[in-house]
């Protein structure tokens, strides 16, 4: 598949970054028809975030690839973190402090 798949620089997404994360993809069918997509604000960034379920659901992923934690570890870990905003040394741990 790598040998069939070629990337262009398209001056309008270059254009628009850093400050958009613009996508797009052209695909040429065996048959000949061309499809195309394009993604303004990716899931993910500001304007597009992930809920709290696909955030957990990352998490969970991300640990179960890497061998981490165990599914429970994590879950535990996840449940822990969304509380932090209640956590009295939050904003503390949060400061910015001198290098």
């Amino acid at each position: 598949l790598r040998d069939r798949v070629r990337m262009e620089l398209d001056p309008e997404v270059d254009g628009a970054y850093p400050q958009r994360w613009i996508g797009k993809v052209t695909v040429t069918t065996t048959d000949g028809r061309t499809l195309q997509g394009r993604v303004d604000e990716p899931k993910g960034d500001p304007g597009n975030t992930l809920t709290r379920e696909e955030l957990t659901a990352k998490a969970l992923r991300l640990a179960a690839h890497s061998g981490g934690a165990s599914e429970a570890e994590m879950q535990r870990a996840v449940a822990t973190l969304w509380q932090a905003a209640t956590w009295k040394r939050t904003p503390w741990l949060l400061q910015e402090r001198p290098a």
